[in-house]
């Protein structure tokens, strides 16, 4: 089994599950009180009924007014201005303030210039067998997020942070630790004992929880999951969602339509994983036009999709890494012009669109 497979399957054990994610503290904590073990497994099942239960009635992108907008889970970005797209950072600061640096965004939202950054989740977890290792990068990376929003004052909502499965599997981990009494003086030993539990290898990648502050944890649980431009520009962390019908799924996602925009893979990569024909269905029900995610390597990707420093599946969708899972491809980020109408993955131009982290 060649390593890409290997990473592949130990990634899609567990949370990529929702019905093992349920039962997450049966896995984890099956060796501590049973009084304890009953109170997780409660809750665990709460939670799920108390999201399923969320509803919202049908929108359209027309309802929304033309200006950056929230709308629970979902952000709208208007028909002006560019958007500067980056993903799957994974601890890399150097590649984060690449990124900052070479698109000038703090500096031209300062100066009131119409643009927007945004990064489609995965910043946190430092990836196993990833060569690049910066110490508390992931922290760093938060904490200047969170610190530049604040400097820009009521322009800092231009700087958008969408959760993806890392951050939310990481977060997770957190609050269940903690619920079964992590605190500072334990945390090393709980955290180890998680590791050697019989789904170790899985959760060492979110090892996240070992440097997770309260004002992390706090900031991350309120992250959106996905941006939705008027013009039909979508973002979100890993791909299409079968289940999602309208906006309205977007805004208040079910724990199925959470999974599929935070898990999913597509079927070149994963046996089941959605098709193209999946991603223009999905596209549109809800008003889009374009697809952007990261959350896959391009490594998984047969070569004759990978072109430009991404991969392209079927005529809207585009896959890229900013950071962790470029090769063969090479870090890049997306700089969308939010006037214009992409009919086609096709119209991002390398050098335009497609612009290179590290340019030559």
């Amino acid at each position: 089994m060649g390593k890409n497979e290997k990473m592949r399957r130990s990634e899609e054990k567990g949370f990529g599950n929702w019905e093992t994610r349920r039962l997450f503290p049966s896995i984890l904590f099956e060796s501590l009180t049973p009084a304890l073990f009953s109170v997780f497994r409660f809750l665990s099942f709460a939670f799920l009924c108390c999201s399923v239960s969320v509803t919202a009635e049908p929108k359209q992108l027309a309802d929304y007014p033309n200006r950056l907008t929230r709308d629970g889970e979902l952000v709208v970005l208007p028909d002006h201005g560019t958007v500067y797209i980056a993903t799957d950072f994974h601890t890399h600061w150097n590649d984060f303030n690449q990124w900052l640096m070479q698109t000038k965004l703090v500096e031209r939202i300062e100066s009131g210039e119409d643009v927007y950054g945004l990064i489609i989740g995965d910043a946190v977890d430092h990836k196993p067998g990833d060569a690049i290792f910066e110490p508390y990068g992931d922290a760093k990376i938060v904490d200047r997020i969170m610190q530049l929003q604040q400097q820009l004052g009521t322009e800092g909502e231009r700087l958008i942070y969408l959760k993806g499965n890392h951050e939310f599997a990481a977060t997770d981990t957190y609050a269940l630790l903690k619920k079964n009494g992590m605190n500072a003086d334990n945390r090393r030993h709980m955290i180890d004992r998680l590791y050697r539990s019989p789904q170790g290898a899985y959760f060492q990648q979110f090892n996240f929880i070992e440097r997770m502050t309260e004002s992390h944890y706090d900031y991350l649980i309120h992250l959106p999951t996905v941006a939705v431009g008027k013009n039909g520009f979508v973002g979100t962390h890993a791909g299409t969602s079968r289940l999602a019908k309208s906006l309205a799924d977007l805004a208040s996602p079910s724990p199925k339509v959470l999974e599929e925009l935070l898990w999913a893979r597509p079927a070149v990569a994963k046996a089941g994983g959605y098709t193209p024909a999946e991603t223009n269905a999905f596209l549109e029900r809800i008003g889009g036009r374009l697809l952007t995610v990261g959350h896959t390597p391009l490594g998984y990707f047969p070569k004759k999709n990978v072109k430009d420093g991404v991969a392209r599946l079927g005529k809207r969708q585009l896959i890229f890494a900013t950071g962790y899972g470029a090769p063969p491809g090479v870090p890049v980020y997306l700089m969308i012009d939010l006037s214009k109408r992409y009919e086609s993955a096709a119209d991002l131009k390398y050098g335009i669109e497609i612009q290179p982290l590290y340019p030559k």
